[in-house]
């Protein structure tokens, strides 16, 4: 079987890339099928791997009618959704491509509003009847989608967000990082406003563990780079000197690439998403941080408040610093708490990591390509 998947695609740092990357090695290593990327491309000079087979001009309408056309040689098309990877108002330029397959289509929906504005209903509405089936990552997003959307039950599959395989060795890791004796507090992904950082950092201020250092892992978001350049990290650094922390917090200025984030992942005590927005409906960083086996602390956004039920992390308020200093200084002085929270991450984590995940994704590729036959029509 040959299929293509739909996405951004690393050179380009997005999480949407890097996701699409860690499901195309996981089919690779669950199946014999046959699998190729069709990337977007922002006008930019990227140096593709040779699994990408086919690029779209992002902003071209005619680049997806195009596309269209080489997709059909395919069997089953996996298309990556987030509005903002595709072009048109709201994405929609992907309805267009999606009109002209005629093979089976699944959507794996990587955001779902609970309050959209009627452009972005009518997207995800559209691209909802025209697929085959949807995938999304928790069970709270099937409930959204069929009582917002009105995308039927029996078209919704949850299939977690995949985690890489970690090997759990902490104090390795921790030596490895020159973090020995040291209890770390880990955040990672692209900076930018409207994630929280400050929150954490003002909480930073009230723990009193004194070997307890906060560590913020990656670059800022190409978007706000180009914008303001370092303007934001810089603002960061500042706030950690007036607060007198500078020693408490380290800015580790490097994209996160698997290798690395593994490390850090494995090295950190605790993990923590200070997202201030509710509506926040995914996050792969928590999910990574939840497989690596760490007591995961968060602001309860939707995600969050799904994929830590049930005592795999903890929750503070939004913007409350200080209820967040009081979960980790909890978490440190009572060690039995602390291996509790890392114990039952670790036990959930294990289900989502990406060979079982993959596994998943080629059963229901299969089922999927099986059941729609008759929609062939071969190039």
């Amino acid at each position: 079987m040959k299929v293509a998947i739909l996405s951004t695609y690393p050179p380009q740092k997005c999480g949407i890339a890097t996701f699409a990357q860690d499901l195309y090695k996981s089919l690779r290593l669950a199946s014999n099928d046959i699998i190729h990327i069709v990337a977007i491309s922002n006008n930019e000079d990227c140096n593709f791997p040779e699994e990408v087979a086919y690029t779209i001009e992002k902003q071209e309408l005619k680049s997806y009618v195009k596309a269209a056309h080489f997709i059909n040689t395919y069997d089953v098309c996996i298309i990556q959704h987030e509005y903002g990877i595709f072009g048109g108002e709201c994405g929609e330029y992907i309805l267009t491509l999606c009109k002209l397959l005629h093979i089976p289509i699944i959507s794996n929906l990587h955001t779902i509003l609970p309050k959209p504005s009627i452009k972005e209903k009518e997207v995800l509405q559209e691209l909802g009847q025209i697929s085959n089936m949807v995938t999304v990552m928790t069970n709270w997003a099937v409930n959204m989608l069929h009582s917002i959307y009105q995308i039927p039950s029996s078209k919704i599959k949850m299939i977690p967000h995949g985690v890489p395989v970690f090997d759990y060795e902490f104090e390795k890791a921790k030596k490895k990082l020159n973090l020995k004796n040291k209890k770390v507090l880990l955040s990672f992904g692209f900076l930018g406003r409207g994630k929280g950082f400050e929150t954490a950092i003002e909480a930073v201020k009230e723990v009193r563990d004194p070997n307890f250092k906060y560590i913020i892992l990656g670059i800022t978001h190409p978007n706000v780079l180009k914008e303001e350049g370092e303007a934001y990290r810089n603002s960061l650094i500042d706030k950690c000197k007036k607060l007198g922390i500078s020693d408490k917090v380290e800015f580790v200025n490097e994209f996160a690439t698997e290798e690395l984030l593994k490390d850090y992942l494995t090295a950190c005590d605790m993990y923590v998403t200070p997202y201030p927005n509710e509506n926040q409906i995914s996050s792969g960083t928590l999910t990574f941080a939840l497989g690596a086996g760490a007591a995961v602390i968060s602001t309860p956004y939707l995600y969050a408040k799904d994929l830590l039920a049930e005592e795999r992390g903890l929750l503070f308020d939004f913007c409350d610093s200080k209820q967040l200093a009081e979960v980790i200084n909890n978490l440190l002085e009572d060690s039995k708490l602390l291996e509790k929270y890392r114990n039952n991450a670790r036990i959930h984590g294990e289900k989502m990591q990406w060979p079982n995940v993959g596994r998943s994704h080629v059963q229901l590729i299969h089922a999927i390509y099986n059941t729609n036959t008759k929609f062939y029509k071969r190039a």
